[in-house]
This record gives C-alpha cells, structure tokens and sequence, in this order.
C-alpha cells in the first residue's frame, strides 16, 4: 500500500494518506499462459513470476523490434483536500511515454540481447523478431509535474505495475512470454524512526523505473541461458 505523506511549505507538516493500492493484482490477472503451455512453450525457471520459451529458442545475432509500450492504468485520485489533480495527472504523457519506451528499449538490449550479440532495429520490417512490452494495472505514486507551489510528496516507492512482454518471430509465432509484477522503486518504510520515505520527483521515478527494468531484463537473460 503506498503510504503518501504531503508536506506544506506554507505552514506545519500536513501528513495525509494517499489513495490506497492493491499491490497484489487479482489472482485472475496473474495466471500467465506459460503455466498452461497451451501455446507450446515450455515453462523457465526465473526470478520473474513467469517466463516461457520455445524449445531451444535461439536468439543469437538477432534483430528486435520494441514495440511502443501498451500502458493499462489503474485508477488513481488525490485524497489532498482542494486538489486540481485529475485522473490524467496520473498518466504518462506523449514525452514520458517516448521516454519510456526509449528506456525499455535500451535496458532489454543492453540486458539480454547483448549476452546474444543481438541488436535493436528501428524498422519492424527488418527485424527477425519483435517485442510487444506492456505495463499493466500501471499507477503513479503521485503526479510527475505536481502542482508547483505547496507540497512535497514522499512515498514509499513510485509505481506499480505488471511488466507484460511477448516476442514474435517473423511469421507472428510466439517464441516467449514474461510476465512481472513490479514495485517499482519500493523503499519499505513507516512513521517509525529509520523507516526509508523518499521524496517523489520526476528524476526518482526515472531512476526507480531504470533500475527496476534492468532487474526484470537481467532475470529475463538469466532464464533463457
């Protein structure tokens, strides 16, 4: 549950909850098709919640395409008395989502495709497979541009989210499957004296999703080897 404390710089601390989050996802989001091998694939074991491959699959020299990123928000409102925040402050707007993509992009070749000398292509067409990545049941801990004037905000972590990718061969055949959920940024912490609050910003949430995305895609290789 995120705990979101909303400091005033206009008078004494303020601590006020945020809107709760379900950091579990209901069970019937969870069940990957990897479990079922319905689609042929065969079950690897991995740090993340499910991976699955084709038998023998063999990425090495491949080219990818990244697909843009699909993001499912779960809803999300400010309990802040007086707030201008909407629904939509909550979501990643055009710049963020390029920069989400560019960033996931970058971290799968660095974390796993590189281990195969396989490269990112621009143009789907040249590409030996592709990737379709999404963010599911995604939320932020609070606005990237918050409202300039009196709050601070400190959370717990940044996001959530279920990492979702599929990789598809040139004929559109699904040669592997992952699946993650994420706290992203996720600093245990309490009211209690040592407990790990940080302060939200643009610049920490770009660094909690750097980091948590190298994480799923260096799983990712680790399964695969």
């Amino acid at each position: 549950m995120y705990k979101v404390f909303l400091w005033s710089l206009l008078s004494a601390v303020w601590l006020l909850p945020a809107c709760s989050h379900q950091s579990t996802p209901p069970s019937d989001t969870v069940a990957p098709a990897a479990q079922s091998g319905s689609d042929g694939l065969e079950p690897r074991d991995s740090h993340l919640d499910a991976v699955s491959a084709a038998f023998a699959l063999d990425l090495s020299g491949a080219k990818v395409y990244v697909a843009p990123v699909q993001i499912d928000y779960t809803k999300r409102f400010s309990t802040l008395p007086r707030s201008h925040y909407r629904e939509k402050d909550y979501e990643l707007d055009t710049g963020d989502l390029q920069r989400l993509n560019t960033l996931l992009a970058q971290t799968f070749a660095d974390k796993f495709l590189s281990a195969r000398n396989g490269e990112l292509v621009p143009d789907q067409a040249e590409a030996d497979y592709t990737l379709a990545l999404s963010l599911d049941n995604f939320s932020l801990a609070a606005p990237l541009d918050p409202s300039p004037w009196t709050w601070r905000v400190y959370t717990e972590q940044s996001a959530y989210g279920v990492l979702v990718g599929t990789l598809f061969d040139r004929q559109g055949n699904v040669v592997m499957r992952f699946r993650d959920r994420r706290d992203i940024g996720e600093n245990p912490g309490s009211l209690r004296p040592g407990g790990r609050l940080e302060r939200f910003t643009s610049i920490t949430f770009w660094s909690d999703m750097r980091v948590d995305m190298r994480r799923a895609f260096a799983s990712l290789d680790k399964s695969l080897l």
